[in-house]
């Protein structure tokens, strides 16, 4: 399965188109959305955002600054994956968007919920994909460029060393691009497209994947 992977967009349109025009050659099976599609909730920078991504199998979830409108798009779009598993192969993807309570944005969740939500989603299930906006927590993958703090979520980080999902798929952490294991679980950071970075997965027998850099 070959899977672009991109997010922390933040309603820029033109980066997005021109990540598709540099992987136009690729027979791609499905685009990952970590979220934060816009950069304060706006629809229509979501529809946009969305535009170039029509061609392919999309599932995606809200980042922390996205809204509950940009989660209906998604909606009924039919490409949500928040709070959502589904099958495609032999793989179940699994999902959460938006940030954590008391934090910046407009899409927010308790850590409480983000846990219990993934728990359900993930029981019992086989060969999971888990694609969340936030990373998990006290790792090199959720610092902070700003304050050089640790973003990501506990609930997240608790539920990857649980359910030990095959991969987890993240952002928010903008500049904190790259890999970590979790017991058996790869856990990637895929970068902002906002800062030119989105990633180029293949998953049969082993992960390999590739930056995009525009």
């Amino acid at each position: 399965m070959k899977i672009l992977a991109l997010g922390d967009i933040h309603g820029l349109s033109s980066k997005v188109k021109q990540i598709v025009e540099l992987i136009h050659n690729e027979d791609l099976d499905l685009a990952l959305v970590t979220g934060d599609l816009t950069e304060c909730g706006e629809t229509n920078q979501a529809k946009e955002v969305l535009k170039p991504l029509e061609e392919f199998k999309v599932l995606a979830v809200p980042g922390n600054m996205d809204s509950l409108s940009v989660l209906k798009i998604l909606e009924e779009k039919k490409i949500s994956l928040h709070g959502k598993k589904e099958k495609i192969g032999k793989f179940t993807f699994a999902g959460f968007g938006g940030g954590i309570d008391g934090n910046e944005g407009n899409f927010l969740s308790s850590e409480e919920k983000i846990k219990k939500t993934l728990l359900e989603l993930m029981h019992n299930e086989k060969n999971v994909i888990l694609l969340t906006h936030l990373p998990p927590f006290g790792l090199g993958i959720d610092i902070s460029k700003s304050n050089g703090k640790h973003i990501g979520s506990k609930a997240v980080k608790e539920v990857l060393e649980k359910e030990q999902p095959l991969l987890h798929i993240c952002g928010h952490a903008h500049n904190s691009f790259g890999e970590e294991k979790i017991g058996k679980t790869t856990s990637i950071n895929i970068g902002a497209v906002k800062e030119g970075r989105a990633l180029l997965l293949e998953l049969e027998d082993e992960l390999k994947w590739k930056e995009i850099l525009i």
